[in-house]
């Protein structure tokens, strides 16, 4: 049972490596354009990256509305797997958001940081309610494992309108997206691990 249960774990860890190596490979070589769309949409998200960086303008309307009344709004920050068809979460391949909830309107909605092409390196945008970060994030509300969704603890709590600041702040530097910035730090880019960790306020008290 155990030498089961490590063969199946040494291979799904093994498949997702080559899994990944591929997926760069075809997008490296590769300079057909329809190719990276298509597997954007198929692994990322259902909105393609046109659509979510035409989207961001929306995104910051909705922010700078929570700057009005920050204390009707709670933010919590959440990790899952990157792609749909992975069974974990793992250093190289994990994806952060923040959870925008309204209590008054049992109301939610996610943003997070996207790369707009599926590279290792594209231009980013902030995106709000993309169908794989509130699929997952529903999932962990009926306990659904399959996104291996944990919660990012703070005990303090979030600051939401210190929050909502740095976000805004983050969308007028015009950083771009680097895949691997939370492994392979870089100035002047960022991914949604990092983008979330530059901007997440703690509250003081």
């Amino acid at each position: 049972m155990y030498f089961i249960l490590i063969c199946t774990v040494f291979f799904g860890t093994i498949m997702n490596k080559l899994f990944l190596i591929i997926l760069i490979s075809i997008t490296a070589f590769s300079s057909c354009s329809s190719l990276q769309t298509k597997l954007y949409l198929s692994m990322i998200d259902a909105k393609s990256g046109d659509q979510i960086l035409a989207n961001e303008i929306h995104v910051r309307e909705f922010l700078e509305h929570i700057l009005d009344a920050p204390e009707e709004y709670v933010i919590t920050a959440y990790q899952r797997c990157l792609t749909k068809d992975q069974r974990k979460r793992t250093k190289l391949m994990h994806h952060s958001y923040y959870v925008i909830s309204i209590p008054s309107r049992n109301e939610y909605h996610t943003i997070s940081y996207f790369g707009t092409e599926f590279s290792s390196y594209s231009r980013g945008a902030w995106a709000m309610d993309t169908d794989i970060d509130l699929y997952s994030y529903r999932n962990f509300l009926d306990g659904n494992r399959k996104w291996d969704v944990t919660e990012i603890q703070i005990v303090s709590g979030i600051d939401t309108e210190k929050t909502v600041q740095n976000i805004i702040k983050k969308m007028d530097t015009g950083v771009h997206y680097y895949y691997r910035d939370h492994i392979n730090n870089k100035p002047g880019v960022d991914n949604c691990n990092t983008a979330l960790w530059e901007t997440l306020e703690k509250n003081n008290n």
